[in-house]
């Protein structure tokens, strides 16, 4: 059983970079089998058919990103809210450039395959949640400290996750090197913009 379980894991591994580096329509369980060492009728010993193996690589990709969320919330100090986002824009940018799962979550968000769509977008909410809550207690602290005194909840958040979509969309074009410049900067006239404690 641990064998059989190990076996379905590698398969979930080896369709996520496949699918991460040429999409799903482009990937077949044959070349998925040829990159683990199987044949390809052996993948039916743990899937259905290839969207039962893309759903699940899938909702893997979910949990892993919600996991690192959450296990970082679970590290902050609730009294350094500037330090709490921070720590959370740090952990996007981490995982957007070392993480397989980022490569895949990149090419479902822009091309999302037709009959995904709904389950991509179910992820994504899911995600978008748990990331919401997570900035709403960091708002709420900084609220007490009086550093977000003249941004309202909402306006927080949406800045946050336009923040960070738009890195997303930068590191999909440019150099590692430009790629970390402009994070800086953004991050640089974020913090200003959302700090009430100006030229402190």
């Amino acid at each position: 059983m641990v064998l059989k379980n190990e076996n379905k894991q590698l398969i979930k591994n080896i369709a996520l970079d496949l699918f991460g580096q040429k999409g799903y329509e482009d990937t077949s369980l044959k070349e998925i089998a040829t990159a683990v060492g199987i044949k390809k009728p052996s993948i039916y010993n743990h899937f259905q058919s290839k969207e039962d193996l893309f759903m699940e690589v899938i909702e893997d990709l979910s949990v892993s990103e919600v996991t690192a969320y959450k296990s970082a919330e679970e590290k902050m100090n609730p009294q350094e809210p500037l330090t709490n986002i921070r720590t959370l824009f740090d952990l996007f940018c981490h995982r957007l450039v070392t993480t397989k799962e980022a490569l895949l979550w990149k090419r479902v968000t822009f091309f999302p395959p037709e009959v995904f769509k709904d389950l991509i977008q179910k992820q994504f909410i899911h995600f978008e949640q748990v990331t919401t809550a997570i900035l709403v207690s960091i708002y709420q602290e900084g609220l007490k400290q009086e550093l977000f005194s003249e941004i309202k909840e909402d306006e927080f958040i949406a800045s946050f996750l336009c923040l960070v979509d738009g890195v997303f969309l930068e590191h999909h074009y440019y150099t590692e090197e430009i790629f970390r410049q402009r994070i800086e900067s953004a991050w640089k006239v974020f913090e200003l913009g959302i700090s009430s404690r100006k030229g402190e």
